[in-house]
């Protein structure tokens, strides 16, 4: 009966990994076909849009296989390889990882081996750069094509489906809709605010800081599929607002979790959910999608000011949940500010919030080795099960790649608007210990210890080549802009 019962384990295990790889869009034999493609060249963009073929599986059977397959890539990528960047310079690490993670024929941008299935924030949040026209390279038009290709098969899965964190494949055109670990804060926002980019609407980076190398060649490809998919965008921007606004307090409701960037932690209305709403708004109202709520726009965001900065501390609370409110916990998402002109630097009524959070960052060492710590503690007790016991750190203490860059360029932008070369100097060092680390690492790593090495344990394995690299060149040329800036001019002719 024993032998049996493991035969039995092995041939389903082995069904299962069969599987998993077999439907990720990246193995060399996946089954995986695109509904969705685009061709961006100099001429313009073409676009071939047959999501009407997609097919969305649901049920309980079929976001369990879902969900198991995306542990099992995270457990192969941990013991079956993590590829390293055969380059020993950081330009070289950079094109590397370029070719691995803006490759149009790998149709999706994701964010790398441990996680082939679809974060749809991944488009407003983390690859928010990707269609920054100052940053230099050769690529552009595959940074365009795989950006657009990848809202593209976003809008196909939710024109049938309600909104999730997490597009799986499953199948040859099929896919399943999954929550990674709650109804999301941010799907919405991702979509809206690439749909804003691909249009021109949205410039894809925190502040002007150098003329652009590249023309944007997707306007008239934004606008087709705000017509096609614009009226389901409306359902789902009103279905959001519905799910996460409570009309009592006005800020995002403490009655449910929700999965933002940092889903891994249990929060109630965090202050990333709360910024990220009214981001939302503001969008879906510039796209057309609705009318402009004046409610949502200046009434929420004074209330989230109100509500989150602790004076006293000089950081923003966390969340509103119960232990956040009675222990003042501070976290460094804090940062979409930045990218979503929720605060602006260059503006004097909101840079003392910025400034007395860098200050904060710097006296509890947060920053440190380098940047930069969700926070100083780990605080696993607040974090789900499955990431409390495969690495719970990830949450905590470790340095996220992502958050680090997003406090270099709040450094670089505050050194523009007050001068304080202070600013600029724990820019420039940073940004020299990741150069560093990517030499060392062979990439650009997702998250790292709070040693400053890449995080692994015997169950997770960081990302060594994540696209996060496009954060890091953004945050760069912010950097050495600034730096010509700074310069003393030289002697007269």
């Amino acid at each position: 009966m024993g032998r049996l019962v493991l035969r039995v384990v092995t041939a389903v295990a082995g069904v299962l990994a069969a599987f998993t790889y077999l439907t990720n869009p990246f193995t060399r034999l996946t089954i995986v076909r695109p509904t969705f493609r685009a061709n961006v060249t100099a001429g313009g963009t073409s676009v071939s849009d047959h999501n009407d073929r997609l097919v969305v599986r649901r049920g309980p059977l079929w976001r369990a296989l879902a969900l198991v397959a995306c542990g099992l890539d995270v457990l192969g990528s941990r013991y079956l390889g993590s590829p390293r960047s055969p380059s020993a310079t950081v330009d070289g690490v950079v094109a590397d990882v370029h070719r691995l993670r803006f490759d149009p024929d790998r149709l999706l941008l994701v964010s790398g081996e441990n996680f082939p299935a679809l974060f749809v924030r991944n488009l407003g949040v983390f690859y928010y750069p990707v269609l920054d026209r100052a940053i230099p390279g050769p690529d552009w038009r595959a940074r365009e094509t795989v950006y657009l290709q990848t809202v593209g098969l976003a809008l196909g899965a939710f024109d049938r489906h309600e909104l999730t964190t997490t597009v799986v494949p499953v199948g040859r055109r099929s896919v399943a809709c999954v929550n990674i670990y709650a109804y999301p804060s941010d799907t919405l926002y991702g979509i809206l605010f690439a749909l804003a980019a691909l249009r021109g609407d949205e410039p894809a980076r925190p502040a002007p800081y150098g003329d652009d190398v590249h023309r944007l060649d997707t306007r008239a490809a934004a606008e087709e599929l705000l017509q096609r998919y614009g009226s389901r965008l409306t359902h789902h921007y009103r279905t959001y607002r519905a799910a996460v606004l409570d009309e009592r307090t006005g800020l995002v409701t403490t009655r449910r979790h929700l999965s933002g960037a940092k889903d891994i932690t249990r929060r109630r209305s965090a202050l990333y959910d709360n910024v990220v709403l009214w981001k939302t708004a503001r969008l879906a109202a510039g796209l057309g999608l609705v009318d402009h709520d004046e409610e949502l726009d200046h009434a929420l965001r004074e209330r989230i000011l109100q509500r989150f900065w602790l004076p006293a501390e000089g950081h923003f609370l966390e969340d509103l949940s119960p232990e956040a409110l009675t222990r003042r916990y501070y976290s460094s998402d804090w940062l979409i500010v930045l990218s979503t002109g929720f605060l602006d630097p260059a503006d004097p009524r909101d840079r003392p919030y910025y400034e007395r959070a860098v200050q904060h960052v710097r006296v509890t060492g947060v920053a440190e080795p380098f940047a930069i710590r969700y926070q100083r503690e780990t605080r696993a007790a607040r974090q789900f099960p499955v990431v409390r016991l495969a690495v719970p750190s990830y949450g905590g203490d470790a340095i996220w790649s992502f958050w680090g860059m997003e406090y270099v360029k709040v450094l670089v932008l505050l050194h523009r608007a007050t001068g304080d070369p202070g600013h600029l100097e724990e820019a420039g060092r940073h940004l020299a210990a990741y150069e560093a680390a990517m030499v060392e690492n062979g990439g650009f790593p997702e998250v790292y210890d709070a040693d400053g090495a890449m995080l692994t344990t015997a169950l997770y394995r960081s990302i060594r080549q994540t696209g996060w690299v496009i954060g890091f060149e953004q945050a760069r040329e912010m950097y050495r802009a600034a730096r010509r800036s700074a310069a003393p001019a030289g002697p007269p002719p």
